[in-house]
């Protein structure tokens, strides 16, 4: 009789016990994400992909996860030597289509993916990877679609625009790459600075632009503005590094 007693009494708790330990989980893997953005808040890319990969070995099913893993992986990419380069983009392009594989609504994984593919484009060589170059525009659209406030995605199409229309139109367009135009590119720059003035990086990539257009005097107040800024992550040396660089180059057409 205890013991049936006891066995109904455990079965009326028993819901209860796993709720609690469902919420305790949750509240741990929440707080384990929050060291691994604290990682990544401080620049240390490579402790944030170790810990977000932790993280996937216990939750593979977490698509934020996946593209924040995607994102420190892009950005320690860009501080890596060049023959690392390719592997880690292409690790943050997995990466990234995992998370929209889970959830297509979420504007980061897109922007990431399109971000890695836009890399492995310019490796590879953007006419020589049309279809790589066609994905970039694509994904960075949606991110766009999803969040219209997306300055990194108003970058990204700003600066597809000016790398795919260095060919010739009627080279490009059998290619499916016909609607890239430099000045749409600008635009998207333009549009990208109101959103975020203090990226460094939107005011370099605006410059080469306009350098690219022979607007050299708007050019070098981008190149200043770059150097006005203060750097808030390690990249940002290397934007006002190769911005000394092109003022070096235009001050020495003068």
């Amino acid at each position: 009789m205890l013991l049936r007693m006891f066995g109904i009494r455990l079965l009326a708790i028993l819901p209860a016990v796993i709720m609690f330990k469902a919420v305790d989980c949750r509240s741990q893997s929440v707080a384990n994400t929050a060291i691994c953005d604290s990682l990544y808040a401080a620049n240390d890319y490579s402790g944030s992909i170790t810990c977000y990969e932790g993280l996937i070995r216990q939750d593979s099913l977490r698509a934020d996860l996946h593209w924040k893993l995607a994102r420190s992986l892009n950005l320690l990419a860009e501080l890596e030597p060049k023959e690392k380069q390719l592997e880690l983009y292409e690790r943050a392009s997995t990466s990234a289509k995992r998370c929209i594989e889970l959830d297509s609504a979420i504007a980061e994984g897109h922007f990431q993916l399109a971000r890695a593919l836009g890399k492995i484009a310019l490796f590879k060589g953007v006419f020589k990877s049309a279809g790589l170059a066609k994905q970039v525009k694509k994904e960075a659209e949606k991110a766009l679609a999803l969040d219209p406030r997306h300055d990194g995605a108003m970058h990204l199409l700003g600066r597809w625009h000016r790398e795919v229309a260095q060919k010739p139109k009627f080279l490009r367009a059998p290619m499916g790459l016909g609607a890239a135009d430099k000045k749409v590119g600008l635009e998207y720059f333009e549009r990208a600075i109101e959103l975020n003035p203090e990226l460094i990086n939107h005011h370099l990539e605006y410059g080469i632009s306009l350098y690219d257009l022979d607007r050299n005097d708007l050019a070098i107040k981008e190149f200043e503005r770059c150097l006005e800024l203060i750097p808030a992550r390690p990249h940002d040396y290397l934007y006002q590094k190769s911005a000394k660089e092109y003022l070096a180059k235009l001050r020495q057409k003068d």
